[in-house]
């Protein structure tokens, strides 16, 4: 996806120079066809975005499918129902006790943590939204969204996740007409790669059964 923005960006660049060559760029007629061009562009760009975007996320979703339901199968083969889990959120420690995949009891070390009391079940159900939009309109209207990416490693064997990466990425909104609003009025693709990205990493500390 980010490869299609970037040859698009070139494209709009190249037919732009291309124009100012033409014998009519400077007559009364030129900004009636500079904005036919721009409009063309855009529109052939956003569906070789939309054509981008389905295949990549053909190709990817198939490996990280395959490693969750292997890991939710392996955590669900566990031999116990009720268990004491430590978790480390940016430097906050909690630790929680869960019965039949419900917090039951909250313990922080300090203070307590901006992640919620949390079940093996809910951070697999993190680990699912790996791709989604987390929030919308976070810019220029709504040319922007944060999508969620998740990288997470497994417990050998139970399945439990126990180290996932976090990440919100300010990623362009093609779908909605703001973003090529931005397009029309920047005359560049790159409406997002200003805003920061925010990451943390959320890392099961001990995972012990209870009786």
């Amino acid at each position: 996806m980010r490869r299609a923005v970037v040859r698009g960006s070139r494209f709009l660049v190249l037919g732009s120079r291309f124009l100012s060559l033409n014998p009519w760029y400077d007559s009364p007629m030129a900004p009636f066809f500079r904005k036919i061009w721009l409009l063309t562009a855009v529109l052939l760009l956003a569906g070789v975005c939309g054509i981008t975007s389905v295949i990549a996320v053909g190709r990817t979703s198939a490996a990280p499918d395959a490693a969750l339901l292997d890991a939710r199968a392996r955590w669900n083969k566990r031999p116990f129902d009720a268990y004491r889990m430590q978790l480390r959120d940016r430097g906050c420690r909690m630790e929680v006790d869960v019965h039949a995949e419900r917090v039951q009891k909250t313990r922080y070390a300090t203070r307590p943590c901006e992640q919620p009391p949390v079940a093996v079940r809910d951070l697999f159900d993190l680990v699912e939204r790996h791709g989604s939009v987390r929030r919308t309109c976070v810019s220029r209207g709504c040319a922007c969204d944060d999508v969620l990416s998740v990288r997470v490693d497994y417990h050998p064997n139970l399945g439990y996740p126990q180290t996932i990466e976090i990440t919100l990425t300010p990623t362009p909104n093609w779908r909605h007409a703001d973003f090529w609003q931005a397009v029309w009025e920047t005359r560049s693709l790159d409406a997002c790669n200003d805003l920061p990205v925010g990451s943390r990493v959320l890392t099961v500390v001990a995972l012990t059964p209870l009786p």
